[in-house]
């Protein structure tokens, strides 16, 4: 079953725009980049992303939001847990982030 993988950021007050755009280059860019230790291939299905426009004022602060597809459970625990490329990517953009939250659900399950 498909996992959707919501990734939510605050980025830092005061930081330059255009390291927050790069950053958020850098973080789309994770579907090309980050390759399965297996198939030696790229394995997340889809990645998109971009800054919040929700006139809901439901944010809680959140400027960023960012939604992966993966095809499995194990390639979701491999990514966010071993895959040194999301690693070496959360390390490089940590210090711009004030708060980040992430969901993770399958569609149709609901309890």
């Amino acid at each position: 079953m498909t996992i959707t993988h919501v990734v939510l950021f605050l980025f830092k007050e005061g930081i330059d725009p255009h390291l927050i755009n790069n950053a958020c280059n850098q973080v789309i860019a994770l579907k090309q980049n980050c390759i399965h230790p297996v198939s030696d291939e790229p394995y997340i299905i889809s990645f998109r992303g971009g800054k919040d426009n929700s006139p809901e004022g439901m944010q809680y602060g959140m400027t960023h939001a960012f939604v992966a597809e993966f095809k499995s459970a194990a390639d979701r625990d491999y990514y966010v847990s071993k895959d040194p490329v999301h690693l070496a990517l959360n390390q490089s953009i940590g210090q711009l982030i004030e708060k980040a939250q992430v969901v993770d659900f399958t569609d149709d399950v609901h309890v």
